[in-house]
């Protein structure tokens, strides 16, 4: 049979009941479109971007917890690393109390060499941020959002900082404004550690962090492991993750976002395997007589596995395409609404090859039952079916 007639027979089979087909297809582009939104707002919330090789040290006991920022010479003088640097985060908020954003209190220099490759700060920026002691320097996402301009006095709550007579408002004068490289965070205010910690009237000189790059071609395990032998046992015991093990973690203390995608995309799966199996195994069951009549005229059992197989590739690769145009849209659609939460919604071509990799081995499972369960009947008792 040439390929034409084998299509033909693929199409008409598909068409005969071209209700089933059409529920069948949709019920497959729900299940990837499920599979493919969750997945990237997966993906998006850990930070596609993330550079594993840079390095984050918090407190052993909580990531909320300070740790003394006398730490960082003792850290400055390991071996092997080349940029160290320290933080103090606190959430923020502007005008009103639902307004959030990320305050992150840094040292000018070394905090911008250590995220120089994730982004884009102005020379002049940072020179003014090193003069200006109550200087701020602003993501272009919030900046945007708020209308703020070089030069503009804002005035922050935060929920970490406070000062010494109780308050915890915060004024900054806007000296520079970054952008992320790719798909970078920029919804936050990166204000000095030295004007932060010399207002603040508790947990003045800790920080909630430090920074480390290694020195190219040192293994970050044996930094990691230098750096938390070198505080054992002391009254802050540390612990260093790169920054993608630190991300996770952190999406952690608010939701087990890679559980729940798992959990509600193998619900989805598992319900459309059950479905179209049950479908398929209908579908041969009244087309028996047609089978007996291929096997009469010659058709070889191969054949016959093969035409069930590539109708159940073709519903899913229909309902995958179909899955992936919506999918697309949706997060069209969400990237910039979402951007303040998260940064990185965007379809990736793993993610898409995931899918493509996940269909045909569904399409496998759905209809290799069905598929020998079909030659499996004899053309005399076939052709006997009414």
């Amino acid at each position: 049979m040439s390929t034409i007639n084998r299509y033909t027979l693929l199409r008409r089979t598909m068409a005969r009941k071209p209700t089933r087909s059409l529920l069948l297809i949709t019920s497959i582009a729900i299940a990837f479109f499920i599979y493919l939104v969750l997945t990237s707002f997966q993906y998006g919330f850990l930070g596609g971007e993330v550079v594993s090789e840079r390095l984050i040290v918090t407190n052993k006991v909580g990531d909320a917890l300070p740790l003394p920022i006398s730490y960082y010479d003792k850290i400055q003088a390991l071996p092997d690393i080349a940029v160290a640097t320290y933080m103090a985060r606190s959430r923020a908020t502007y005008r009103t109390p639902t307004n959030f954003m990320g305050l992150t209190a840094v040292e000018p220099r070394s905090f911008a060499a250590f995220m120089g490759d994730e982004y884009d700060i102005p020379t002049d920026a940072l020179a003014r941020f090193g003069e200006v002691r109550n200087g701020a320097i602003v993501g272009r996402s919030i900046a945007s959002q708020e209308g703020w301009t070089l030069g503009q006095t804002i005035t922050l709550n935060t929920s970490s900082f406070v000062r010494t007579d109780g308050s915890s408002d915060f004024e900054f004068t806007i000296v520079g404004i970054l952008d992320g490289k790719k798909s970078a965070d920029t919804h936050f205010v990166m204000a000095r550690y030295d004007y932060i910690n010399a207002e603040r009237g508790m947990d003045r000189d800790t920080v909630t962090g430090f920074g480390i790059v290694p020195k190219k071609g040192v293994r970050t395990d044996d930094i990691i492991k230098s750096v938390d032998t070198l505080f054992a046992n002391s009254a802050y015991e540390t612990r260093t993750r790169t920054e993608a093990e630190f991300m996770k973690a952190f999406i952690a203390q608010f939701a087990d976002i890679a559980t729940i995608v798992r959990l509600v995309v193998g619900v989805a799966f598992v319900t459309i395997l059950m479905i179209v199996a049950n479908t398929m195994f209908f579908a041969i069951r009244e087309r028996t007589k047609e089978i007996g009549v291929l096997k009469v005229l010659g058709f070889s059992r191969l054949f016959v596995l093969g035409n069930v197989l590539a109708e159940t590739s073709a519903l899913f690769a229909a309902g995958l395409s179909l899955g992936l145009g919506l999918a697309t849209a949706a997060i069209l659609l969400l990237h910039e609404p979402l951007r303040t939460i998260v940064p990185d919604l965007t379809l990736t071509p793993p993610i898409i090859v995931q899918a493509i990799v996940l269909a045909a081995l569904l399409a496998l499972a759905t209809g290799i039952a069905p598929a020998f369960n079909a030659i499996r009947v004899p053309p005399s008792a076939a052709l006997r079916e009414r």
